[in-house]
């Protein structure tokens, strides 16, 4: 089998679909009805950003080059291009997330206060690619990677640029755009106005099926963070055996971890 995991063949399955719509809305449509498409295709395209994080967690194909040609097809989708996530979010956030001063998606002001959501999902989603900058230049061998992949992952969308401008626009750039700002804004529920001393008080978790099933999984984000080399269908499991440990303010009962700024110090207080 050319997966590591057979659970991974469903979203292997919904990335390719997701990438065959794009290709033929981009091939025959036009008007109102291209605007349309990609408007109703974004939600499914926010569960292909999940699939593209747990992919740079636990690479989906057996075969490098077929991992890096998914990665090509996810950056058309999600804007994160090959091995991108791998430095800021696995080696840059994985690392240093219980520690605001170093995290390269802070979710504190310099004055320790919670960041505004607004602020937050603006300038962390600006910073992603100046903080593979940053973070590539301790990992010389891996960025240079980065930079080749970066060029190579480019090259289709400037000849469906070059093809059809308007099309391309629509339905690759917008939503790559959109894509980046939707997973920081994603993040920022997953960990603002938590806390830093350990793994279980510094991540939100859901445990609806509603919100797992078309994220893969990121509800179980402590057990994640604990082990974020383990795949993503194995995160329940791992969920059920440290749950005790979580405090119940960071389990939400609701798929847009929405909550009142300062209510988790006051539940924890209570």
């Amino acid at each position: 089998m050319l997966v590591r995991y057979r659970a991974d063949l469903a979203a292997v399955a919904l990335v390719l679909a997701v990438f065959s719509i794009q290709l033929a809305l981009f091939f025959f449509s036009s008007g109102i009805t291209t605007w349309i498409a990609m408007l109703a295709l974004l939600p499914v395209q926010v569960s292909c950003g999940a699939i593209c994080h747990n992919h740079h967690h636990v690479n989906t194909f057996r075969k490098r080059p077929l991992n890096r040609l998914f990665e090509c097809i996810l950056y058309l989708q999600t804007g994160t291009s090959p091995l991108s996530w791998t430095l800021h979010h696995n080696i840059g956030h994985h690392k240093l997330y219980l520690d605001p001063a170093k995290d390269p998606s802070p979710w504190q002001l310099p004055d320790g206060s919670l960041m505004p959501r607004w602020r937050y999902v603006l300038v962390n989603t600006l910073m992603i690619y100046p903080e593979i900058h940053r973070i590539g230049q301790q990992h010389p061998r891996l960025y240079r990677r980065f930079l080749r992949l970066l060029v190579i992952a480019n090259i289709p969308l400037v000849a469906l640029l070059a093809y059809d401008p308007r099309n391309a626009l629509i339905l690759f750039v917008l939503p790559m755009v959109a894509m980046l700002f939707m997973l920081l804004d994603n993040t920022y529920g997953q960990h603002a106005d938590t806390g830093f001393e350990d793994h279980f008080h510094a991540s939100r978790n859901v445990e609806l099926k509603r919100y797992n099933l078309p994220s893969w999984n990121l509800g179980y984000h402590t057990a994640h963070h604990m082990l974020p080399g383990l795949h993503w269908s194995k995160l329940p499991a791992l969920h059920d055996q440290i749950r005790h440990r979580i405090p119940e303010h960071l389990i939400a009962d609701h798929i847009f971890l929405q909550w009142e700024p300062g209510r988790q110090q006051q539940e924890a207080s209570s």
